[in-house]
């Protein structure tokens, strides 16, 4: 038996050689992983054929036989480059230089595979419409997913689930491969990368410390989030003051601006105290400037007593 599987071996290698002694323009590249449902690995299994070859040859060459399969149930079986090489070889002889070969091919008997390009589309799925919510252009990358992933039923399927919400830069997730009664068979861990481009505001000039920041100073340009984080000011409330001074060009961080002061030291203003019940109101001099809920140091006008005081607006601090 052995020797008339041999025979038609080489009877289909030989006539695919013929069939493409003159023509170059053809290649077989051989998967990285793969199943296999009989009892030897052909080459069809294994290989994607490219290019211009007859559908006879390619049926042919698909039929060679490589190796017995490995067995049902048991761990997928890895064969290196180097090997594989010298396996081809014996069954393709000058054919192999048209083969395009991976540092290893993994093989799994019975069940299905997917590769890591597919498992990368699954991914994306799923994080597209959270992505979506943020208001600006996204982009994912650097993506750290198995090379291919080994389902040992066909009919067993692959969930991905984000542990917390996505968020610009890299975010982690699990990956859970769920049998047909929806039982958990393994668990895996992944991670990408996520770009977020959306425009912040930026100084058309230099800004000085304690600066008044109104519109006329500002532009707004596109900067990723990814490297900045919750950092960038929004461009809202206010008014503003600069803290800390700014280059032109520049994203306004929170951390450099201030609430603008709504009095100013040396104001003379109204101190309310305000309890259950009872207010009391009485003159007071704000020793240091204050924006709207900072809090700031006043002078009793009266005792001359220094009080720390919450400012309400341009004319009141509370104390409780």
């Amino acid at each position: 038996m052995f020797l008339v599987i041999a025979a038609m071996a080489v009877l289909a290698v030989t006539s695919a050689d013929a069939a493409t002694k003159e023509n170059n323009d053809w290649r077989i590249v051989i998967k990285s992983a793969a199943t296999v449902d009989g009892p030897r690995v052909r080459l069809g299994d294994v290989a994607d054929f490219y290019g211009n070859l007859p559908a006879e040859t390619k049926r042919d060459l698909s039929q060679v036989e490589l190796w017995n399969a490995p067995p049902r149930g048991r761990k997928a079986i890895s064969v290196n480059r180097t090997k594989l090489k010298v396996i081809l070889k014996h069954y393709l002889g000058d054919m192999i230089s048209n083969c395009v070969l991976p540092a290893t091919l993994t093989i799994q008997s019975g069940g299905k595979v997917m590769s890591g390009a597919e498992l990368q589309r699954v991914v994306v799925k799923v994080l597209t419409p959270h992505a979506r919510a943020f208001d600006g252009n996204y982009k994912f990358r650097d993506f750290k997913l198995p090379d291919h992933l080994f389902y040992s039923d066909e009919m067993d399927s692959l969930k991905v689930q984000m542990p917390r919400n996505l968020k610009p830069g890299n975010n982690s997730f699990r990956m859970e491969i769920v049998s047909v009664d929806g039982q958990v068979l393994r668990n895996l861990s992944g991670s990408v990368f996520m770009d977020l481009w959306k425009p912040v505001p930026c100084p058309v000039r230099p800004l000085n410390r304690k600066e008044i920041l109104t519109p006329d100073l500002i532009t707004w340009k596109n900067q990723n989030m990814a490297h900045m984080g919750d950092r960038a000011w929004d461009g809202k409330g206010g008014p503003w003051r600069v803290r800390v001074p700014i280059g032109t060009g520049q994203p306004i961080m929170k951390s450099s601006i201030e609430p603008a002061p709504v009095i100013a030291r040396g104001d003379k203003v109204s101190l309310v105290f305000q309890s259950a019940h009872l207010r009391l109101t009485t003159p007071v001099e704000s020793l240091e400037d204050g924006g709207v809920g900072q809090t700031i140091t006043v002078r009793n006008l009266q005792t001359k007593r220094k009080v720390i005081a919450k400012v309400l607006n341009a004319q009141t601090v509370s104390v409780r």
